[in-house]
């Protein structure tokens, strides 16, 4: 059975490499020796290649889905008007050109770091939210056809900036990735709908319509109808029927047996007649025992 397409995730590629730079980023800001001049221009250096990236990422999903998105839905979305990607530019820029001694390094870098870190936070839930509202835009407005041709695009736009070695690598692997979860998935989907066929074809009792099971469950005991509420979901349901639990004996269960034919009397609720019996009879007893508390040996002695 052939698979149905699956959906053209156009983010998560490019995104991927995204994440890759941000988790290199920070582990080379950790291991930085600030006081040593050639390890801070390097460290600041790696990251202006890194925003540039960044900057560059942005641009292409401005414009071939961001602006293709805005054309279709005629809607505006302005995702990146505040990413502060410019911002951290300047900085980098700045440290590179006005910092010259150690003091002065020492100073710019617990800058760094907060910016960095502020930046970081606001980043990644901000790939995660287009991933998961971005992404089902496009595949409302776009078709499975036209979905194919805009991830082509973005990443053949990713490839073709300078330097592209480590980007082609990354995007490689990533690709990689996607083929083998899609063979595992696929093979997942064949495995389900085989035994779905074979399920068709059964006539065990857990293939029995429910008013068919509802009637056999009806000969059980309650014990009985613990253990096949165990068995699976759907018998769970079916034990907890009401109409299987209309009458319930205590006194018996409270001795080891499960009896569930017709009520004893034992088990049922008693009469009007029966009631006022015992009411009279807890009257009269009251009344006797009021008698019994008065002191009767002073009458006795005058007597």
């Amino acid at each position: 059975m052939a698979p149905f397409p699956d959906e053209v995730d156009v983010f998560t590629a490019p995104h991927w490499r995204m994440k890759q730079l941000v988790g290199r980023y920070c582990d080379k800001l950790s291991k930085t020796n600030f006081s040593n001049n050639n390890d801070f221009r390097a460290l600041l250096q790696s990251l202006y290649a890194t925003f540039k990236e960044f900057k560059m990422h942005e641009q292409i999903e401005n414009e071939y889905i961001i602006g293709l998105l805005q054309q279709r839905s005629q809607t505006i979305y302005n995702v990146h008007s505040d990413n502060k990607l410019s911002e951290m530019l300047s900085l980098f820029e700045k440290g590179l050109k006005n910092v010259k001694n150690e003091y002065e390094q020492l100073n710019y870098a617990k800058q760094l770091k907060e910016r960095l870190e502020a930046f970081t936070r606001d980043f990644l839930p901000h790939m995660k939210e287009e991933e998961e509202v971005f992404q089902p835009m496009l595949m409302e407005y776009f078709t499975y056809e036209e979905l194919k041709d805009i991830k082509k695009k973005v990443i053949a736009q990713h490839c073709s900036q300078k330097d592209t070695a480590e980007l082609l690598r990354g995007l490689s692997l990533w690709n990689q990735t996607e083929e083998r979860q899609k063979v595992l998935k696929y093979s997942v989907d064949e495995k389900a709908d085989t035994e779905a066929e074979v399920s068709e074809h059964s006539t065990g009792i857990t293939h029995l319509p429910p008013e068919v099971m509802l009637s056999i469950f009806s000969y059980l005991n309650p014990q009985e109808l613990c253990r096949c509420s165990q068995v699976s979901t759907k018998w769970s349901q079916l034990a907890k029927t009401g109409s299987l639990w209309k009458h319930l004996y205590p006194v018996h269960w409270a001795r080891g047996d499960w009896y569930s034919g017709p009520a004893t009397e034992l088990d049922t609720e008693p009469d009007e007649e029966w009631v006022r019996n015992r009411k009279d009879e807890s009257r009269a007893f009251q009344e006797w025992d009021e008698d019994a508390d008065i002191d009767e040996s002073g009458i006795s002695r005058l007597e």
